[in-house]
């Protein structure tokens, strides 16, 4: 997977794994000596775990060498736009804290997604001594559907909204994710049925705004631990053709058929995608842990460069 891109969309189902899959993808930039930023919005974190740290919170808190994560919520991003714009606190609280401009702001549609897809964009750009401060922003974006409408944000304000400085940015933000030199979209799914379904969906919504994924990454692919016809798998085909075996062979057989039978799964859902989608396919193991820390992440990491 190549990883040199100004900003990396991380996109995909709840469930699959995709916050893991962002944050290896940054351990990764990170490890290849670029200034990286691990962003996620509104979220319970999971990030600080991860590399055992704090929980991440709103301002950008560094996890590891060249690592940095922030947690971005809709009103910390837009007091930040609104500064960005206003120059001054004072005016900036007149503004944007007084009760009528907050009440206008809760009505405009989309807002809290534009607020936060903006400041994303806006560290991709963010620069100190004239210098990036960020090489890359990797974004754990919201589950399917909401990072689809976030999206699409840009879209309907170029379409929608007189020229001026909204329109302008959303233009500036719409090229970005449309651009494979400097925007790469990893879409991270599971090898099951509603998941590879979905993934297919999600392919085609982005494909409309002219977002195409670099790579789809399959999460937790069970290993063949007993393959059919080598000696491992014939002793499990005898264990399982006990119709009463003894504890503890019991719990084993059991563990061990439910491996072949996760494995199988799998194969048969890689098989559907490989099918049905010309993108990039890759793969990662599942991890059997109780929770993931710095050397799981690390190994993920790993494991995506080699895509």
């Amino acid at each position: 997977m190549n990883l040199d891109r100004r900003l990396i969309l991380v996109v995909g189902k709840g469930g699959v794994g995709r916050s893991t899959v962002a944050a290896a993808i940054a351990s990764a930039c990170a490890a290849q000596g670029r200034q990286t930023l691990l962003y996620e919005t509104n979220a319970n974190d999971r990030f600080g775990g991860y590399f055992g740290k704090p929980p991440v919170g709103t301002s950008p808190s560094q996890l590891a060498p060249n690592l940095w994560a922030i947690n971005v919520t809709p009103a910390s991003a837009l007091a930040e736009y609104g500064m960005m714009i206003l120059r001054w606190r004072s005016v900036y609280e007149m503004v944007f804290e007084n009760r009528v401009a907050k009440a206008f702001l809760r009505a405009i549609p989309g807002l809290d997604d534009y607020a936060l897809l903006g400041k994303a964009w806006f560290h991709t750009t963010e620069e100190k001594r004239g210098r990036p401060v960020w090489d890359t922003v990797v974004f754990d974006m919201p589950a399917s559907g909401h990072s689809v409408s976030m999206l699409k944000v840009p879209w309907v304000i170029v379409d929608t909204v007189p020229e001026g400085p909204l329109t302008r940015d959303a233009k500036t933000v719409k090229a970005l994710l449309r651009d494979p030199a400097r925007t790469a979209t990893v879409l991270v799914t599971l090898a099951e049925e509603m998941p590879v379904n979905e993934a297919i969906e999600l392919e085609a919504k982005l494909g409309g705004l002219g977002i195409v994924p670099q790579q789809i990454v399959v999460n937790q692919v069970f290993p063949r631990h007993f393959p059919a016809g080598a000696p491992v798998g014939r002793v499990l085909d005898e264990l399982l053709s006990d119709p009463a075996p003894r504890p503890p062979l019991a719990e084993l057989t059991a563990h061990a058929g439910l491996s072949r039978a996760r494995r199988e799964l799998n194969e048969r859902y890689l098989a559907d995608l490989h099918a049905r989608t010309p993108t990039r396919i890759g793969e990662l193991p599942m991890l059997f842990a109780h929770t993931l820390g710095p050397d799981h992440i690390r190994e993920l990491g790993q494991r995506l460069v080699a895509l």
